[in-house]
């Protein structure tokens, strides 16, 4: 008798298993080092907001700036010079390598003493009426240290916040817990750590959940355990792809590892039930090769629609969404693949007798559904009613799809009593708004006004924005500068010509300061507007921007209309609220295209399995159901999609579409049997309905436990996952046996009609005793 494939190669397949370890766990925790999350970099450079951002930094430098405060920082806190002062030094990034982090350091109380000292002599309460909301709080104590990161710095963002931590240590004696920090250089460091930090703890609570549910469900923990090595395997394959193919992880990526996981426990929990029906029918010999043979169509079909589910999300235009949708797709051929030839090499060399015989000793599989009977004909005899119940229903919820909402907002990746949230909020009580607006007038050189005039207009723009909504803080190149006169009559024309002398002296300073520019390029003058904005989660940020562009071209059209001496004024919006606006237009564009394109992918298969168009679409309803549902209910209770969330559509389709595969197999098994519809429904129930609710439980609650990661991301794409899941099955064990005995099940047949005919289903006893007489 010739041996099969994996008894002849199974031990190879093994030591080689055996020898790749080491090198997969080296880039499973190489890739997770490499986390980092810069929000600033998720739309691709083609975008209009992304190269506005990319020319402004070109221009006046980094954006990236913290704001760093404490309870009892005020502008008689001797210790914010200091503290300041030792920030300004080198620190060591390595052991032989020391450098500046920070391109500029500005506190409150410095800023104070150089606008009321000379040459500006301001009076203390112009001087804080510059400073309000972005150096000085509204009691006019309260300050900060404002620090905005140069080259380096960005570079080493992790370094620059321990640097911060380390010097309020040593100069001030203040502890972590005791320093608010702040800004957009805050946000990627904290994304980093809350996820790194929170993802292993729960990636040993999946890892105890799907081992415990699966082995409940074979009762062989043997087996339980060879399928839990293997899954585990195929987790670390997952992020050693991320760093051998020189991506850097970030945190949406740490998911790939743990759907990778659940999804191997899902395909060898269905491989195990072909496995005992191979032993079943044949004995223990060659049981694995036989299993494998039955179970590589059903699994590769479901294994193909959940990554083709997964490719889907390649069509997004931001990067975590796009890289997610790349290794998860990987992650998942490469799992099975692996399962398929690991797990039976181990079942060959190392066979469960004893199981086996108890596997044989069984009673015989029945037609009529078994231990699902009851279940089976309750679904058949209500199939009318439940499918129309389930179509009213899904358009009932689906209606909710056009309410919904997106958001990449920070208060809304974190739980409110999130350390980076209570910072932004306190620091927002207490100082001022934090999400930055940068708005650039551009004027061209050739324009005979004055430096006087330019900076009117600039003043005049600068206190029109200041007059907006939710705008908390402007800053100007006014704000560095001594004071100067916004009236155009003719008394003020000497003191006009004096003031302009003035402010020439002074042009330097403003381009010290990042406020002022000379574009050699373009010919023109750039004058800088610093806007702050309130950080809330349910600013519109579309609107916001719009309102602040009619203001400003409507201001702008006036002046160059009254004042002949300025023409051909320009303005230009960057900074990370158009970036984010952008994302969340974007966000909610991509969740439409790449559902739509994971429905075309997986419908296509359906159609080419069944040979049937109308056959391929219906057996979608039971697999677009749970993300209808789910997203329309969002809808309907006002819940924004996050960057999490808008993934869980395409994943869940293809996932969904696991079950129906293996439920559509049995059922044309069924039927090539000699079965009738309503007999081979009750077949399919027996063959897989258990191992369809055994694996949608195992990865429904193994990514249920990544809903304790406080990275909201994270937790709310495990939770929605787990919802889709379950609501797949139920549509699985309920709507699509409704369909496929109503008759809308002709559709899904396979055979000529003149084979159809209905055989009458034996009661138990009478198939039991024909399966021990042979007859």
């Amino acid at each position: 008798m010739k041996k099969s494939f994996y008894r002849r190669h199974g031990l190879l397949i093994l030591l080689i298993s055996i020898i790749s370890v080491p090198i997969v766990i080296f880039g499973a925790f190489s890739a997770t080092n490499s986390n980092e999350n810069i929000v600033s970099d998720w739309l691709p450079p083609h975008f209009e907001e992304t190269k506005r951002l990319e020319w402004f930094v070109e221009r006046f430098g980094s954006t990236e700036m913290m704001v760093v405060t404490w309870n009892g920082c005020r502008l008689d806190d001797h210790r914010v010079d200091q503290f300041a002062e030792s920030l300004r030094s080198p620190t060591k990034v390595s052991k032989s390598t020391r450098l500046e982090l920070f391109e500029r350091v500005l506190t409150g109380p410095e800023m104070f003493r150089k606008l009321t000292a000379a040459p500006f002599n301001l009076k203390p309460s112009k001087a804080l009426e510059r400073m309000h909301g972005w150096l000085i709080g509204s009691d006019n104590k309260t300050t900060c240290v404002v620090a905005i990161l140069n080259k380096h710095g960005e570079a080493n963002r992790h370094r620059a916040v321990d640097w911060v931590y380390q010097c309020a240590n040593e100069v001030c004696h203040l502890s972590r817990e005791h320093v608010v920090l702040a800004g957009p250089a805050i946000d990627s460091v904290a994304i980093d750590r809350t996820s790194t930090g929170t993802i292993r703890p729960l990636n040993f609570l999946c890892w105890g959940i799907c081992l415990v549910i699966a082995a409940c469900a074979i009762r062989a923990p043997r087996i339980a355990m060879m399928m839990f090595i293997v899954a585990l395997f195929c987790q670390y394959l997952s992020l050693a792809l991320v760093y051998y193919s020189g991506e850097k992880m970030n945190s949406i990526l740490f998911m790939v590892a743990s759907l990778v996981f659940v999804l191997v426990v899902s395909a060898a929990v269905h491989i195990v039930n072909y496995y005992r029906e191979a032993i079943e029918r044949g004995g223990l010999e060659g049981a694995p090769g036989r299993a494998i043979v039955d179970a590589r169509l059903p699994c590769w079909l479901a294994a193909g629609t959940t990554a083709l589910g997964m490719a889907s999300l390649t069509i997004s235009h931001i990067k975590p969404i796009y890289t997610f949708g790349v290794y998860a797709a990987l992650g998942v051929v490469c799992g099975l693949t692996v399962l398929m030839l690991v797990f039976p090499s181990w079942l060959e060399r190392w066979p469960l007798r004893q199981w086996s015989q108890r596997q044989r000793s069984a009673t015989p599989t029945r037609p009529d559904g078994g231990p699902w009977r009851i279940w089976a004909n309750l679904v058949m005899r209500f199939h009318g009613s439940i499918a129309a119940m389930g179509v009213v229903f899904l358009a009932m919820t689906g209606w909710g799809l056009t309410r919904l909402t997106t958001t990449v907002n920070l208060h809304d990746m974190f739980s409110s009593n999130a350390r980076v949230i209570r910072d932004y909020t306190w620091v927002q009580q207490h100082v001022g708004p934090m999400v930055p607006i940068e708005v650039v007038l551009r004027l061209p050189r050739a324009d005979e006004a004055r430096i006087l005039d330019r900076m009117q207009l600039v003043e005049r723009v600068r206190r029109s924005i200041s007059d907006v909504d939710f705008v908390g803080a402007t800053i100007s190149a006014a704000s560095f500068g001594p004071a100067f006169p916004l009236g155009k009559n003719v008394r003020s024309t000497i003191r006009r010509a004096l003031v302009n002398r003035e402010l020439e002296r002074y042009r330097d300073t403003f381009k010290r300061v990042h406020y002022l520019k000379d574009d050699p390029g373009t010919g023109e003058e750039l004058w800088r507007i610093s806007v702050r904005v309130l950080a809330q989660k349910r600013i519109d940020y579309g609107a916001l921007l719009d309102q602040l562009e009619q203001r400003i071209d409507s201001l702008l059209q006036q002046e160059v209309a009254s004042n002949a001496g300025i023409t051909d004024v320009r303005a230009m919006l960057c900074g990370s609220v158009p970036l984010v606006n952008k994302a969340q237009s974007q966000l909610l564009n991509d969740l439409r295209w790449s559902f739509v394109t994971a429905f075309v992918f997986v419908g296509f298969t359906m159609v080419v399995l069944l040979r049937s168009v109308l056959g391929g679409v219906l057996s979608m309803i039971p697999n677009i159901a749970p993300s209808v549902i789910v997203f329309g209910l969002m809808g309907w209770f006002d819940v924004v999609v996050d960057i999490g969330a808008m993934m869980t559509a395409s994943v869940a389709l293809g996932i969904a579409v696991d079950d129906t595969l293996h439920f559509i197999v049995w059922f044309r098994r069924g039927l090539a049997e000699g079965y009738d519809r309503y007999t081979a429904v009750r077949y399919s129930f027996q063959r897989c309905g258990t191992a369809m609710l055994q694996t949608s439980l195992i990865c429904g609650f193994g990514l249920l436990g990544f809903t304790l990661s406080p990275f909201v991301p994270i937790s709310r794409f495990s939770w929605l996952m787990a919802y889709m899941l379950f609501g797949a099955v139920v549509g699985d064990l309920i709507l699509l046996p409704a369909l496929l005995a109503g008759p809308l099940g002709r559709f899904f047949e396979s055979r000529p009609k003149w084979q159809r005919m209905r055989i009458p289903l034996l009661r138990p006893t009478e198939k039991l005793q024909q399966v021990r007489t042979g007859t």
